[in-house]
């Protein structure tokens, strides 16, 4: 699947990402209802971000016992500077894996079983939420500010590029 991924090396814990995406998600610059996350840590600055790898993991679909959360066939078009662009092209075609708000009982498996630590309850509506790359426009590369360190980027895995082939 697609997927962002956010650079240790060049993220300067701004919280752009986080903004963007709570914003387009819940109309409201909320940080703590954002899809990725990053952690900065104040004495040494070294930046531990949270984002989805998508299909390439899986864990939480796995663990779901409601099958609650589904594979969507999308084209991600981003808009906004990142390394991958060239490979990337315009858009690129892939999976994401989405919550089926009707179907999910907010049991918790899901938040365990995760490894990357990027879902979690939604605090208004009792139910899981997580990354769904903004319906095929990202706006955490989007809204990615320092145009010199761009700390955003798009990804595609092996198994992406399999399953966009059938």
């Amino acid at each position: 699947m697609p997927h962002v991924m956010m650079s240790r090396k060049k993220c300067t814990g701004c919280h752009m990402c986080e903004l963007a995406c709570s914003a387009y998600h819940e109309g409201a610059y909320r940080p703590s209802v954002a899809r990725l996350h990053s952690d900065c840590n104040p004495t040494t600055a070294e930046v531990k971000s949270h984002t989805c790898l998508q299909t390439a993991c899986a864990k939480c679909q796995d663990a779901c016992p409601n099958d609650a959360i589904v594979t969507k066939r999308i084209t991600v078009k981003p808009h906004g500077f990142f390394d991958s662009k060239e490979k990337v092209g315009e858009s690129v075609e892939g999976f994401v894996l989405v919550v089926d708000e009707e179907k999910c009982n907010n049991c918790g498996d899901c938040y365990e079983a995760c490894p990357y630590d990027v879902i979690h309850e939604h605090p208004d509506r009792t139910v899981a939420f997580k990354c769904d790359l903004c319906d095929g426009d990202p706006q955490c590369i989007a809204f990615c500010q320092n145009k010199y360190v761009y700390a955003m980027d798009l990804k595609v895995d092996k198994k992406d590029k399999e399953l966009a082939a059938v």
